[in-house]
This record gives C-alpha cells, sequence and structure tokens, in this order.
C-alpha cells in the first residue's frame, strides 16, 4: 500500500471543513491530521505538523489562501499546497499561481474531484480546472522567453498540461525520472515560473502546449 498522504485543512466553515475531513479520512491512503479555522491557525498547524498536502480555501477570515500558501513554501521541508476556489473566482486563481500553489479546485466541482486531485498535487502534478485556466491565460500574454524551450522541453511541458507528473512523463518518454526533472527545472527556469502550475499558464499564452476546456 501506497503511503498515507497527511493532510492539514485550512476552511473557516465547521461544516464544511467537518465534511471534507470524514470524506477524507475515509480513505485508504488519506489522513486529515490537523484543520485550521483561519489562516493564522493553518499556518501554526502546518509548521507544526509538516503535512505533505495542505488544501485551503481562498477566503479566509484573517486573510486568504494565499497567505497560507506563500508561508508554507517558505518552510522546510515545504508541503504541496492545493487551494479551494469559487466556481469562477480569477482572482484565488491568480493567488494560486502567484503563491506557488501546485494546483487549485473549484468549490463547484464533486468531492471526488478533490480527493484525487489531493493524490495527484502529492504525486508532483499541475491540477487545475481547465475552463478556469484558460480563462486566467486568456487575459493576457507572457513575455517569450529569451531562450526557446526545446522540442523536447515543449513535449514535457505539454504532459504537465495534461496533469503527468514526472514519473509518469519519464514512463510515456522512455526517460530516467531524473532526467525528467532536469527538462522541467530548466522548463520553470526559462520561463520564469514558480511552478510547474505556473508553466503551464505561461505554456498557454505562449501558444506552446494547448489544454481542453
Amino acid at each position: 500500500m501506497d503511503q498515507t498522504i497527511r493532510i492539514v485543512l485550512v476552511e473557516d466553515h465547521e461544516m464544511v471543513s467537518a465534511g471534507f475531513a470524514a470524506v477524507m479520512n475515509a480513505e485508504d491512503d488519506l489522513e486529515v491530521v490537523a484543520i485550521g479555522e483561519n489562516a493564522t491557525r493553518g499556518i501554526e498547524l502546518i509548521e507544526s505538523l509538516k503535512p505533505d498536502v495542505v488544501v485551503t480555501d481562498f477566503n479566509l477570515p484573517d486573510g486568504d489562501g494565499g497567505k497560507v500558501a506563500s508561508s508554507a513554501q517558505a518552510m522546510d521541508p515545504a508541503p504541496t499546497v492545493l487551494m479551494i476556489t469559487g466556481v469562477d473566482d480569477r482572482i484565488a486563481v491568480e493567488a494560486a499561481l502567484a503563491t506557488g500553489c501546485a494546483g487549485f479546485v473549484s468549490k463547484g466541482r464533486g468531492i471526488d474531484e478533490l480527493l484525487e486531485a489531493v493524490r495527484s498535487v502529492s504525486r508532483g502534478a499541475a491540477v487545475f480546472p481547465a475552463n478556469l485556466l484558460a480563462a486566467v491565460t486568456a487575459m493576457g500574454a507572457s513575455k517569450q522567453p529569451d531562450d526557446p524551450l526545446t522540442t523536447r522541453e515543449s513535449e514535457i511541458l505539454q504532459m504537465l498540461a495534461n496533469a503527468n507528473n514526472a514519473d509518469e512523463i519519464a514512463s510515456g518518454l522512455f526517460l530516467s525520472v531524473h532526467t525528467v526533472r532536469n527538462h522541467i527545472r530548466s522548463i520553470l527556469s526559462k520561463l520564469g515560473a514558480r511552478s510547474q502550475l505556473e508553466a503551464v499558464v505561461f505554456g498557454v499564452r505562449q501558444e506552446i502546449v494547448q489544454i481542453e476546456a
């Protein structure tokens, strides 16, 4: 059996957090180790418990999910952060991109999609509702990189946009995981991206990759 994914949930609505926690804890591979009712408490719990994944709502009483994500990314080790957004909340999505989140899920989606998103980001994949990401990427163009992506890097970026992680990309392209990770680091460097998710956004804006809305 795979190792259990330890989760800190940051959500101020008790009924929602209790429901999310109950569903996650019913899964063999997921465990909610703590719930923070606001950003401040969430950050404290993340720092003390060192979870694998943080699932945070964007709207919190004392800030937003971006505050939680930024603080989490500065920790060592840094957990993977998944942000829960409104059905069409571009501000939340932009915050997820700016703070290095691995992905975001819409409240308008089913609980099964949230569970799979937690598993996917824990494996190193970027997760997003394609229709909402498409709306964000349409808002502006990113600067073309001075050092263009190679054909292989473009291929890997497209696979990242298809929600593949490094292991899956390595298997699909018959490369070592080490080689794939080196390519991903190069992609992020060339695009000036803080995360794989942001690299996908830049790739879409520059028409290097496509996503299906």
